[in-house]
């Protein structure tokens, strides 16, 4: 048995068994997600019956036990329990009009485990806003060890992985090496780091309040400290941004360099003068070695194949375009681009061994026809009002000043994966999936404060 298997099946084990001895099961569930992140996406299962990973076994194990949780509805949520259903709604009858209907139907039970972490969140959060700052430390915490686990690749090669075989993408020309960390594709260690290098930017900082508490012939007064999220940065903010820069150099992917200076450029109108100055400073570095160091670097070397590549995606896409003309309301299925390909694509060629190799023969290297073609689409405009709908109440929240900063932070990264986003769809992998949700989520915590959250419950 593979590495990969036992560490999948040792973490499900584990969590069953320190889920009962938890004092907290909601938070415990939340925290083991997320500070396992690396391993979420390990298969258990085969292909055949669904592919699912640890990350959906643990939510599923997590669901069965606390079932009673998850059928009280609170009215805060409620456009988002209505999204879902709908969701649900056009993936089923999306299934049931496909080719591959068994396929199909097995691919959704990947959906539910989404919804079962983001309303554990959402609950928990609200509950105590001091969890959320847990929740975004843990985030940063996995993102510096995924720079450690790619500095240890440099130096012992990739064989230190938790997989059998790399994606091909790790390997561009003779000695020339895209780091995927703890990853399956450089390309998708890509997308993770333009999201995740953003919380650098989120300053907590203790402030301490002072309360008068009259009581009966006497005054008191007590101090209580607690932790906002500031969102200006710090230097050691700005290191730890630059850290993760220089490991993205390493993933040699070219859209995510584009986007994580897209997200920098729109934080530049956000941020105060004292914080443009040094983004822009960054910006003028990035510039200056782009000019001046463009040929020691790979991921710019890279820039002189943008026509090949172009092609070879332009053609995957028109090719995802005609399947989505012929299904443009609900799609083909969830999960039935592969085997729909296989069948009708055109985008193939034969190697040495008489072996028919498909091009984008996994998704035509565009997570927005991936969508487009596998929910059509109704699909297509629920999927995106989940992300954008927080993004908007969370600055209309924001100008309203019932909101820190953190919001553009969130949707600063946010806008940078839905750059990467172009050039490859990533949702299949269970820790871009996990730390998209917790952006959603977190803006959504920002738009409603906690005062309404305890008024409703009460």
């Amino acid at each position: 048995m593979d590495i990969n298997h036992l560490l999948a099946i040792a973490a499900v084990v584990v969590f069953i068994i320190l889920l009962f001895y938890s004092n907290n099961p909601k938070r415990f569930y939340i925290l083991y997600v997320l500070c396992l992140l690396p391993i979420m996406d390990l298969a258990i299962t085969t292909v055949e019956w669904g592919r699912l990973r640890v990350f959906d076994f643990v939510s599923y194990i997590f669901f069965v036990a606390f079932f009673s949780d998850f059928v009280k509805i609170r009215r805060v949520f409620l456009i988002y329990n209505i999204l879902f259903c709908l969701f649900i709604l056009v993936l089923v009858f999306g299934s049931l009009n496909s080719p591959y209907i068994k396929n199909s139907l097995i691919a959704l039970s990947a959906v539910f485990p989404v919804f079962i972490y983001a309303k554990a969140l959402l609950t928990e959060c609200f509950a105590d806003r001091e969890f959320q700052k847990k929740v975004v430390q843990t985030l940063k915490i996995v993102c510096l060890f995924s720079v450690l686990f790619l500095v240890i690749q440099m130096i012992v090669g990739l064989r230190f992985t938790f997989y059998p075989v790399l994606n091909r993408n790790t390997s561009i020309e003779e000695g020339v090496i895209r780091y995927p960390s703890f990853f399956h594709d450089p390309q998708m260690y890509g997308q993770y780091l333009v999201m995740t290098s953003f919380l650098f930017f989120i300053n907590y900082k203790d402030e301490t309040t002072l309360v008068n508490i009259n009581a009966i012939g006497q005054k008191l007064t007590a101090a209580f400290r607690n932790n906002k999220p500031i969102g200006y940065p710090d230097i050691k903010n700005y290191f730890f941004f630059l850290v993760i820069i220089v490991a993205l150099l390493q993933t040699g992917g070219r859209s995510a360099l584009v986007a994580i200076f897209a997200g920098m450029i729109f934080l530049f109108f956000v941020f105060g003068t004292h914080y443009k100055m040094i983004i822009a400073s960054i910006l003028i570095v990035g510039a200056a070695v782009f000019l001046f160091f463009s040929s020691s670097l790979m991921i710019l070397n890279r820039a002189g194949h943008l026509d090949e590549d172009y092609a070879f995606r332009e053609a995957l896409w028109n090719e995802a375009r005609g399947i989505y003309l012929k299904h443009p309301l609900l799609g083909i299925g969830s999960g039935n681009f592969k085997p729909y390909n296989a069948n009708y694509s055109n985008n193939y060629t034969i190697n040495e061994d008489n072996e028919v190799l498909f091009f984008g023969y996994g998704q035509p290297e565009s997570g927005y026809w991936m969508i487009l073609t596998e929910t059509g689409a109704l699909g297509f405009i629920i999927t995106f009002l989940f992300i954008l709908r927080p993004v908007y109440t969370g600055i209309k929240s924001y100008l309203s000043g019932h909101a820190s900063i953190i919001v553009f932070i969130l949707t600063a990264g946010l806008i940078s994966w839905l750059i990467t986003f172009i050039a490859a769809y990533s949702l299949f992998d269970k820790r871009i999936l996990l730390t998209l949700i917790t952006f959603i989520c977190i803006l959504i915590l920002e738009s409603n404060n906690k005062l309404t959250y305890e008024a409703e419950i009460q």
